[in-house]
Order: C-alpha cells, then structure tokens, then sequence
C-alpha cells in the first residue's frame, strides 16, 4: 500500500474534502464543482487579517461540516472543570459518528489497520474504536473530561491560553464571526503573526499565533485566550482529519510519524491520554518540500 496518509487525504477529496487555493489564483470550472477554500497568507497580515478568505462548499458535501459544527459548543471550555454530557449532545455525537465512520477516508484506515494488524476490523468495531479514541472521555492531572474531539477539533482553554484547536473549518467559522458596530467586539479570531513568513510552497497547511475570544457556556462570558503558536491542515473535512489521526494513533497501524502529502513533508506530533486509551493531540508540523 502506498503512502497512507496520502491515500487517506485523496479519499477525503474525492467525498467532502475541499481543495485549498491560494487568493489570487484561478479558479477553475473543476474547483469549483469540487468545493475549495480560498487562503489568504498576507506577510503583512494584521489584527484584522482573515486567513480563509472564501469557502465554497457544495451541498453534496456539506452534511458532515454541519453535524461536526453541531458539536462545537457542547463543551466545557476550561478544561480543568467537568462536562455536563446532556442526552442531546450524546445524541448528536452517536449522529456524527454514524455519519463518518464508513466514509471514504475511515475505510482506507480502516483496511490500513486491518492489514497492518493481520486482523478484520468490522465496521462495528471500527465505529467502537473511533468512538473511543476521539470521544471517550479522561481525565490527566486536575483536567477533567478531557476528549480527543474537544482538543483537536473545537479546542480548550488552559488558563490565558488556546489548547489545540487544530481544525481549519472551526478556525473559519470563529473567523467570520464580525459585526460592522465598532462599539461591540466582536471578533472570534484576531491575527497575531505567522510563524514564519509565508511561502508559495502549499496552501494546504497554516502555522500561526491567534487570539481566541472563545465562549464560556458555564459563565456565560467571552474568555480572551492566546495561541502562541498552533498549526492545521485547510481542505480536509473532518472524517479526513480523524482518519489521519487514528492512522497515526493506533500502535498496531505502525504508521509513520512522518507523511508527504502533495509533495509537502510533514512532522505528525501525537500525544495519548495517561491510560493510551484515548487520542490527546494530533496535529501536522510543516517541514518543506520533499
């Protein structure tokens, strides 16, 4: 089998994956059919500047991107207190599963896994599997109810500070959210700076430091949180995302902590939880062109 990483993201394309453009660049009859995102690396990007400039997504595509966004506020965001687990938010995620676990990208893992273990993975225990790693709950420390999806999709605080949050499509949904009152703050997201400065090398990969002025739903106030410094994939849907994740997790995979991807290297950190039972973190670190 060929690259795993490469083959999952080409699987995720082809079902709700979005090709990332750079802004200024033709958009072809093709991409636009296919759907694409439409990235804006400014040198002199300011507190003002919007990363993802357009996204088009065509309705054939669009139900996992609204039932992940249905997810995102069913968290507790301080991680050190406990989540309230509502029927309806279990719900939503017992419908978001369903939703992804056979899909495009989860069955190249799927068969990845089965072969690189020398056992048949059903598509029951696959849904158990993913359940587990990316939704069952832990604690670490004085952080409660911890989650893999919380972490790596949505995001958390740790005192002033943004924990994970490494996934395109809510960094642009906290990203549009602006008003034109110059009385009411209102961004989500405000630009700090790029890690280094941006390259024509891919689209398909942000390293920045960003402002969050993330909702707290227990106090019911805006928290002010910074991201020193964090890094996502722009394109891949959210089974594309936690396919590659639990690609990489799972030890009996043996997936390379390394993946090109269209060319581009990049470094895989990944962290479990205390009991490995669970996903902690998983997000790609840009390393060039191979």
């Amino acid at each position: 089998m060929a690259d795993i990483y490469q083959e999952i993201w080409d699987a995720d394309q082809a079902l709700s994956g979005l090709k990332a453009v750079r802004k200024g660049e033709e958009i072809s009859s093709e991409i636009k059919a296919h759907g694409y995102v439409v990235v804006n690396e400014d040198k002199n990007a300011g507190a003002d500047h919007r990363l993802i400039d357009e996204v088009v997504i065509p309705e054939k595509k669009l139900h996992s991107y609204d039932l992940a966004e249905k997810l995102f506020n069913n968290y507790t965001l301080d991680q050190t207190k406990s989540e309230n687990d509502f029927p309806e938010e279990k719900a939503e995620v017992q419908e978001f599963l369903d939703e992804i676990y056979r899909s495009a990208p989860m069955k190249i893992a799927r068969d990845f896994v089965s072969k690189q273990s020398g056992q048949n993975i059903s598509e029951d225990q696959w849904w158990a599997i993913l359940q587990r790693i990316w939704f069952e709950q832990f604690d670490s420390g004085k952080n409660k109810d911890l989650s893999g999806f919380e972490h790596v999709v949505v995001g958390e605080q740790k005192q002033g500070k943004v924990q994970g949050y490494h996934f395109w499509y809510k960094y642009y949904i906290d990203e549009r959210f602006r008003r034109d009152d110059d009385d009411v703050e209102s961004d989500l997201i405000k630009f700090i700076t790029w890690k280094n400065l941006p390259s024509d090398v891919s689209p398909e990969v942000a390293t920045l430091s960003f402002e969050w002025r993330a909702f707290d739903y227990e106090a019911k106030e805006f928290r002010k949180l910074t991201k020193p410094i964090g890094g996502f994939w722009v394109g891949p849907s959210v089974e594309g995302l936690l396919a590659l994740g639990t690609v990489r997790f799972l030890p009996e995979a043996m997936a390379s902590k390394q993946a090109v991807i269209n060319g581009v290297k990049y470094n895989l950190p990944m962290f479990r939880s205390p009991t490995d039972r669970q996903m902690r973190t998983f997000y790609p670190e840009f390393v060039g062109i191979e």
